[in-house]
């Protein structure tokens, strides 16, 4: 909702000029079951995701024209679950289908519970997000940055008390935004900051772990050009010592050529 981007920048005063104007505007579970569902799930969450994603990418291949150096990209987000509450998004389309069955009025946003692939559309949705994700963590790793992923919400207590969700969905709508930031952040060499309220303590630690740090380079022992995931492993002799680093990286796709006329 902010609609606020600002270039790669060492001048601080344009950065703290436009967080003050950030503003937050996330999707209420009620607006979430009032919505109208997509194809696969409720579209303006897939919308929302869809602008943060490509955001960060474009800022990303920006950090990849950074070379010899580490970089740290802290991205702020409550998470993202493209198929939250199914059952109680379900239960409030099939009560609007037989309200608007009553009355013979139809507004486009419900349908009838008679389609038996309703529930792929919603795995669908999942393996959507689960793709986007890593999307995303290769061009960080190409970019060689880390993604340091912090959940606003801090320590997550129960839904408000005027929003009729069920616990056990609450709990798992939870679990799967605060597991999609912590792939990202596991996947580059990152650390997640979930549900948790000492903000102070992981900025200082993200703030640590970005001033003092080694880079390591190497040549692969794989010179198949078709291998294009590559593991990384690091290993150091010293005991009691903590190892961060990226798990693996992907080479880029060759350049299409151009078709010659």
């Amino acid at each position: 909702p902010s609609s606020i981007e600002i270039p790669l920048s060492y001048d601080r005063r344009r950065l703290d000029e436009a967080m003050k104007k950030i503003a937050g505007n996330g999707l209420k579970p009620q607006e979430i079951l009032e919505a109208p569902e997509g194809a696969d799930g409720p579209a303006e969450l897939k919308y929302r995701a869809h602008v943060a994603f490509s955001t960060a990418y474009d800022m990303l291949r920006q950090l990849e024209q950074v070379h010899n150096r580490r970089k740290a990209f802290v991205y702020i987000s409550n998470g993202y679950d493209f198929n939250p509450f199914a059952d109680s998004r379900q239960k409030a389309n099939n009560e609007r289908f037989q309200r608007f069955s009553r009355t013979g009025e139809d507004d486009g946003s419900s349908s009838s519970d008679t389609n038996p692939f309703s529930n792929q559309n919603n795995r669908f949705a999942e393996a959507d997000l689960i793709a986007q994700l890593a999307e995303l963590t290769r061009q960080a790793n190409r970019a060689n940055a880390s993604l340091y992923t912090i959940d606003p919400r801090g320590l997550v207590g129960g839904p408000d008390l005027d929003e009729k969700i069920d616990m056990v969905e609450w709990q798992n709508h939870v679990t799967s935004t605060q597991n999609s930031l912590r792939t990202l952040a596991e996947l580059t060499g990152g650390i997640a900051v979930v549900n948790q309220n000492d903000f102070g303590k992981a900025l200082k630690r993200i703030d640590a772990e970005t001033s003092d740090y080694y880079i390591v380079g190497y040549y692969s022992n794989n010179p198949d050009p078709l291998k294009k995931r590559r593991k990384i492993e690091v290993k150091v002799n010293r005991k009691g010592m903590n190892i961060f680093h990226r798990s693996e990286y992907r080479l880029r796709p060759p350049d299409t050529p151009a078709v010659k006329k």
